[in-house]
């Protein structure tokens, strides 16, 4: 006798079996990555910066260096320093021709570049003379009289000292043109001392019995600003021309001008220098004395580039 129960608990189990076989097979699953395993990450590789490229041309055709120059002057022969009565003398108060410098002037300088185009610099020089004549009217110098006829000895010491700071002017621009003119910014000193002397003259004495002195000592100081130009040439990578001027004066007050011309040639680390220099002063006239002077002559020097 047929049992439906039973045919339907076979068709019950014969549907699931037939619908997993009719279903697609499984994608395959990648293995699990171990713990020391990691995917590879793709970064895109970013070029290092490119350093800036040095120019192919410099800027001057010797590399600017901290510099050290010793330099002897060869004054030319002249009378010396004029010595004049000012406006606050009381009477004549002049002597004139106190002698002739002393034919070598040392000099030194120093200079360090602080900019693209600017260099500071400092120079000193000291120059000395002395001389003789005779009073030819009765005048009275720092104090002391003299009358005609006296012999008197002179002598002096002229020194100055100078800072300043050149920069270019024109043209302006880079590498530096063979033909510039740079500018000068300077403050400088000068110190005049002077003494004269009667040694052949009988000391006179007051009338509490002090013998009076035949010597007259005194000096003149001058402290300006001035201001110039300075055209260079580059004749070539190592040779250069140069010319500088510079001065200043107000109506009534001290003159002070410094005019030079130089050429010099390179090679590595030393530098020769050499040209033709003239300085002038003139003191307040203001005061009770005032001096007066042009110092010139061709010079010859060694620079030292560190």
């Amino acid at each position: 006798m047929f049992d439906i129960r039973a045919a339907a608990l076979c068709l019950s189990c014969l549907i699931p079996l037939t619908a997993a076989a009719q279903l697609p097979p499984a994608a395959a699953t990648p293995p699990a990555l171990a713990p020391s395993q990691t995917a590879p990450t793709t970064t895109a590789s970013v070029p290092p910066a490119a350093a800036p490229k040095k120019p192919k041309v410099p800027d001057y055709p010797d590399p600017r260096t901290i510099t050290f120059g010793i330099y002897e002057w060869a004054t030319l022969p002249g009378t010396g320093p004029d010595l004049k009565g000012g406006k606050a003398a009381t009477g004549y108060s002049s002597l004139y021709d106190f002698g002739k410098d002393h034919p070598i002037t040392p000099n030194i300088d120093f200079s360090m570049p602080i900019t693209r185009t600017g260099i500071i610099h400092l120079e000193a020089f000291l120059n000395k003379g002395d001389g003789s004549q005779t009073a030819l009217k009765e005048t009275t110098v720092y104090g002391t009289q003299y009358l005609p006829g006296d012999y008197l000895s002179t002598q002096y010491q002229f020194r100055s000292a100078k800072m300043y700071y050149e920069d270019l002017l024109w043209p302006y621009k880079f590498p530096v043109s063979k033909f510039r003119v740079r500018s000068l910014w300077e403050f400088q000193w000068v110190g005049i001392s002077s003494t004269i002397d009667a040694p052949l003259k009988t000391s006179a004495t007051t009338s509490t019995g002090t013998a009076q002195s035949n010597t007259a000592l005194g000096g003149e100081t001058i402290l300006w600003p001035t201001f110039g130009l300075a055209p260079e040439y580059a004749l070539t990578p190592h040779v250069l021309l140069r010319a500088e001027a510079s001065g200043f004066a107000i109506p009534h007050r001290a003159v002070l001008w410094d005019a030079l011309a130089t050429v010099s040639y390179r090679h590595k680390s030393l530098e020769v220098v050499g040209g033709f220099r003239a300085l002038h002063f003139k003191s307040s006239p203001s005061q009770a004395e005032y001096m007066y002077d042009t110092i010139d002559g061709g010079f010859v020097g060694l620079r030292w580039h560190l």
